[in-house]
């Protein structure tokens, strides 16, 4: 699919590409989401540069995400989608800068693109420039991370104390624990994917910031410069919820360790204060001819009451010295 956005007066008049027409009247966003051969080609033609594949913006060099040919700037980064559902996934989004146009190419539907498409229809257009909208694009993924970032703070606070603070409900065990790993499991995932989003529109701004093209322009400049410290700031903090996340998955595999070796020592000391009746049922088991207790009125509650004798004191001794 692919929109042109252009400016008609004081409002931003979105136009969709069907099949054979041709660009509107000097547009300055094309917005291009899963983009067939015939509307890169459209947009290749209407700002004179080379729209980038699927497989182009997936690479993973830095080179290759971030450059500047002959003054077109190619941007790519990772932006996450369906935060809000269980099907999160992170895709790479191509930003191109070409004489103050932008075009994007995306293979995912992030909120952030449906946000600043209805809040630019609300703006005055005229000083719309492809710069501007840029920087409304990443305002917007970076308020978005921020949101999502908050959330999952929110989360791994509720499993800390799930696996900390008992409220009186005892400890957690069995199946709790499988349900506890899990939404580690799922915040820990969740992070990771927000810090790599935050790491590429780090670099990316870092690039804008340097590039010549930014450079003179004092306002622009100062905006990607204040996009850049919030990323900074978002990325420490999603460290700190990473570092907390492998703290509490650490906590919760020592505590699932303490619980195994606690049921290991019950079964181990019933080994042990079972074995000395075992010894003993065994030998008066045995069916010898001449065994003096054989013939002995009180040989059977003599034996039951060495039974109970010799499993009550090595309880008593476990217990003296706190091993239970």
């Amino acid at each position: 699919m692919l929109k042109f956005y252009a400016v008609d007066g004081e409002t931003l008049r979105v136009t969709n590409f069907p099949g054979g027409s041709v660009a509107p009247e000097d547009p300055i966003w094309f917005d291009l989401l899963n983009p067939t051969t015939d509307e890169r080609d459209t947009v290749a033609a209407a700002v004179g540069a080379s729209v980038p594949t699927r497989e182009e913006m997936e690479e993973i060099e830095v080179s290759s995400r971030l450059r500047d040919d002959d003054g077109v700037l190619y941007l790519t980064a990772t932006v996450i989608s369906g935060a809000d559902t269980h099907d999160v996934s992170s895709s790479a989004i191509t930003f191109m800068l070409v004489n103050h146009r932008l075009v994007t190419i995306r293979y995912e539907d992030p909120k952030p693109f449906v946000v600043v498409s209805e809040r630019l229809s609300r703006l005055h257009a005229a000083s719309l420039t492809g710069e501007s909208i840029l920087i409304t694009l990443l305002d917007a993924i970076i308020d978005r991370l921020a949101d999502v970032l908050e959330r999952q703070g929110a989360d791994i606070e509720a499993i800390s104390r799930d696996i900390f603070h008992y409220d009186g409900g005892g400890k957690p065990e069995g199946r709790e624990f499988d349900d506890l790993i899990r939404r580690i499991g799922l915040a820990g995932d969740m992070t990771a994917r927000v810090r790599e989003s935050l790491v590429s529109i780090a670099r990316l701004l870092l690039f804008v910031i340097n590039n010549p093209q930014i450079r003179g322009k004092h306002v622009g400049r100062e905006r990607f410069k204040t996009l850049h410290r919030d990323v900074t700031s978002l990325a420490d903090h999603a460290t700190f919820l990473a570092n907390k996340t492998n703290f509490l998955l650490d906590a919760t595999l020592g505590m699932i360790n303490i619980e195994q070796t606690g049921i290991i020592k019950i079964f181990s000391v019933a080994a042990v204060v079972l074995l000395p009746p075992t010894v003993i049922a065994s030998i008066y088991g045995m069916n010898f001819e001449f065994m003096p207790e054989l013939d002995w009125d009180f040989g059977y509650p003599f034996a039951l009451l060495l039974m109970v004798i010799s499993a009550v004191l090595p309880y008593l001794w476990f217990k003296r010295k706190g091993w239970l």
